[in-house]
């Protein structure tokens, strides 16, 4: 898309661009002596700037005024850190509480707060131009759990297409990708759909997003299981650490555009050879690839952003 909504200076590249498969990296630029570096800084921004909306969803009126501006800021960092994997993954990243630490290992990997979930949402919205049509922070259960079910539940808004995407936020490609696709075999058959379009409809009733009504009528009526994957498309994000960065200072030239390319469509057969879904030629399914530089690094950063944010 040629406007962003949050990456506003574009430190997102898109690279690959096929029907499944998406690939994205950060741009890089230099310092006041010429030395090249990676727009660090500013993704974190892009992802941060995303926040208040990933927290309310987009029922929550976009126009806000100046003077409610920081407070909702403020409310949305504050709903972050209330999911209890968030918590705890401050605590280690910026205080190094080693009983935070112990905690968050008893919890499944996959669960843990480190922004992938977030990471999705930024990218639907900038490269596909979606719109999220509940929030998952926001609904949450009475333990302050976020609502289970889909990492995102976003629709286009002028077709009837409903994205409900799957993000892991790992140290490793592969075991990203493996976990992606266990999310399939167990989110992508009918007893579960049933379970969270419900989930789905429930939280509809309660917001005030474009073609709500609509959407309603639509999940209502469609009951059959392949009736519903049809209106489906599924993006499935691994963003994971790369040597790309520190290999290349210049990410536009030819043997940087092989070495990536060549990355993720060995990534992208990795997927097909493990995706076994007895369903896997009707699904809708879009891998999305987003190789960072520092993994630690960036959950630092963005920890320290939105604790910041808590307590403007």
């Amino acid at each position: 898309m040629s406007s962003r909504i949050f990456d506003t200076q574009n430190v997102i590249l898109a690279r690959v661009d096929e029907s499944d498969l998406k690939s994205y990296l950060i741009d890089s630029d230099i310092d006041d002596a010429g030395k090249n570096i990676f727009r660090f800084d500013a993704f974190a921004d892009a992802i941060i700037e995303a926040i208040p909306e990933y927290v309310f969803a987009h029922y929550e009126n976009p126009n806000i005024s100046q003077t409610q501006a920081v407070s909702k800021v403020r409310e949305a960092a504050k709903s972050i850190y209330k999911i209890k994997e968030y918590a705890l993954m401050r605590k280690v990243c910026l205080e190094n509480d080693t009983a935070a630490q112990a905690q968050l290992s008893q919890l499944p990997f996959h669960k843990r707060g480190e922004f992938g979930e977030l990471l999705l949402h930024l990218l639907l919205r900038e490269f596909h131009g979606t719109i999220p049509l509940i929030s998952k922070v926001y609904f949450k259960d009475s333990t302050g759990t976020p609502a289970h079910g889909f990492d995102s539940v976003h629709v286009s808004p002028n077709e009837q297409i409903l994205w409900l995407g799957e993000s892991k936020f790992y140290g490793n490609s592969k075991q990203g990708i493996s976990a992606l696709v266990d999310d399939i075999k167990t989110h992508f058959c009918k007893e579960y759909l049933d379970e969270q379009i419900l989930v789905i409809k429930k939280n509809l009733e309660c917001n005030d997003i474009p073609g709500r009504n609509d959407w309603i009528n639509t999940l209502n009526n469609t009951t059959k299981l392949n009736d519903k994957i049809q209106m489906i498309n599924i993006p499935l994000l691994c963003t994971y650490p790369h040597d790309i960065y520190s290999l290349y200072s210049n990410l536009a030239c030819a043997d940087a555009v092989t070495y990536h390319e060549t990355d993720v469509r060995g990534l992208k057969q990795f997927f097909d050879s493990k995706n076994d879904h007895a369903l896997k030629d009707r699904l809708n399914i879009i891998l999305m690839l987003l190789p960072i530089q520092d993994k630690a690094a960036l959950v630092k950063k963005l920890h320290t952003k939105l604790w910041y944010m808590q307590n403007m």
